[in-house]
């Protein structure tokens, strides 16, 4: 692997003195944060969005064909991987009646938001930025948790309506998430919509977090925090947070010492019986309608499993046959996150991808996984371990309840998957030095 110079840097934006030579960055972070500020309209986010990442290109035409070459094997892999995916979701989209203009605008969009991706990443791994990244991140969290738990406790669903999605989660998980979801859409952001988004922050924070503790990482302040968040993905009953806790966990644990493990374990122990007791309370202070106490905190507990596949198994058979005249290159990505078989959407990324390219763009989806996979791996094997299991947290997360990732969208798994899959091999295009100073700090 070639060192850099003490000048060189990975998004070739800053001299010698950290100070910025273009305003390019700045450009589009303007442009990628402002929308999200001030304006409500998901198609005005969008073309912001698009923006950004196109500012995003124009600074990054040195540095990632620079990093494509360091990363080797692995980059060149997700590379043509995304090739395949785009050009099997646009032939299948030509196929199926869509515009070319417009199957191109999708492809070329995806193409664009990934690259601007990149650029962003490198700019938040530099040194500077990771002491304020993290006090930021967990002082959000702090205030996520402050207000999600005011909330339930408050109990505010008997003067606020939950919703269209009411019906398909009983008021007090809907109570969980309520206080953010109101905040973040007077904010004009996508608001939460149901508590398994609420789930995916926590259960991602909390992992992210407890690989911080266990690589050497102190306070007791986190622990406490990890508590709340725990605590706050059994009150969800989210399958899908649990199924992330059950992904990273192990990779988290394994090689530690025992004691970390005990007390992690005890944490979580802790955690479900906490998030029993704040169950019963909330209960006790807010009984609720339409259906029994004991069921309601069935749902948190045995229910969990009893609950089945929650009709998705139905779904995927009814895309299966949806595909049945063009199961090679699917429908193209204008198909995606569309109702199917009464869900809203396909309620995984790879069904999005099979339903947009068919199996061959699945295919090319695989090879991008893998190739951040094989990322991950050679991280692992140089001491650092955090960006395989972010890379764990997300695809589990993502695994049975998001959709599209390949068109750029003004919805967060986009931002969640490509950041979980280009960062092994961003880091891994880095020197080592570089990779101990990011670990240092993550």
């Amino acid at each position: 692997m070639s060192e850099q110079t003490p000048c060189e840097n990975s998004a070739a934006t800053t001299s010698c003195g950290g100070r910025t030579k273009c305003p390019l960055p700045w450009l589009a972070v303007l442009l990628l944060l402002a929308p999200q500020l001030l304006f409500s309209s998901q198609e005005y986010r969008l073309c912001c969005w698009l923006a950004a990442c196109l500012a995003a290109v124009c600074l990054s035409r040195r540095s990632l064909g620079a990093q494509l070459r360091k990363s080797s094997g692995p980059g060149r892999v997700m590379l043509a991987g995304l090739l395949l995916v785009h050009s099997a979701s646009w032939l299948g989209g030509l196929l199926n009646g869509e515009s070319w203009w417009l199957a191109t605008v999708r492809a070329l969009a995806g193409f664009t938001g990934v690259i601007g991706l990149v650029v962003f990443i490198n700019l938040l791994l530099e040194p500077r930025w990771v002491h304020p990244l993290k006090k930021t991140v967990i002082a959000l969290l702090v205030m996520l948790l402050t207000g999600s738990f005011a909330g339930y406790f408050l109990c505010f669903e008997r003067f606020i309506s939950m919703g269209e999605f009411a019906k398909y989660f009983n008021e007090t998980r809907m109570m969980l998430i309520w206080p953010t979801r109101l905040l973040t859409m007077q904010m004009g952001q996508i608001f939460w919509e149901h508590t398994n988004y609420a789930a995916f922050y926590f259960a991602l924070a909390l992992l992210m977090i407890l690989e911080l503790l266990a690589n050497g990482g102190k306070g007791r302040s986190r622990w406490w925090l990890c508590g709340l968040l725990a605590t706050g993905v059994y009150l969800t009953a989210s399958r899908g947070g649990w199924l992330m806790v059950a992904a990273a966990l192990p990779l988290i644990l394994v090689r530690r010492s025992i004691p970390f493990s005990l007390k992690t374990f005890g944490l979580l122990g802790a955690a479900i019986a906490c998030g029993f007791v704040c169950l019963k309370i909330k209960v006790a202070i807010s009984p609720p309608s339409h259906r029994q106490a004991g069921d309601l905190i069935a749902t948190h507990g045995s229910a969990l499993v009893e609950r089945g596949s929650a009709g998705r198994i139905g779904g995927y058979k009814s895309l299966w046959h949806e595909l049945e005249k063009s199961r090679l290159f699917g429908q193209g990505l204008a198909a995606c996150g569309k109702k199917m078989d009464g869900h809203e959407h396909e309620h995984s990324i790879f069904l999005a991808t099979v339903r947009g390219g068919g199996l061959i763009g699945l295919a090319g989806h695989f090879m991008v996984v893998g190739s951040a996979v094989w990322a991950a791996l050679a991280l692992l094997r140089r001491g650092l371990r955090w960006p395989a299991v972010l890379l764990a947290t997300v695809l589990s997360g993502l695994l049975f309840d998001r959709s599209t990732v390949f068109s750029i969208t003004g919805n967060y798994e986009f931002i969640a998957h490509w950041v979980a899959v280009l960062l092994p091999l961003i880091l891994l295009s880095r020197p080592q030095s570089s990779q101990g100073t990011t670990a240092s700090g993550t």
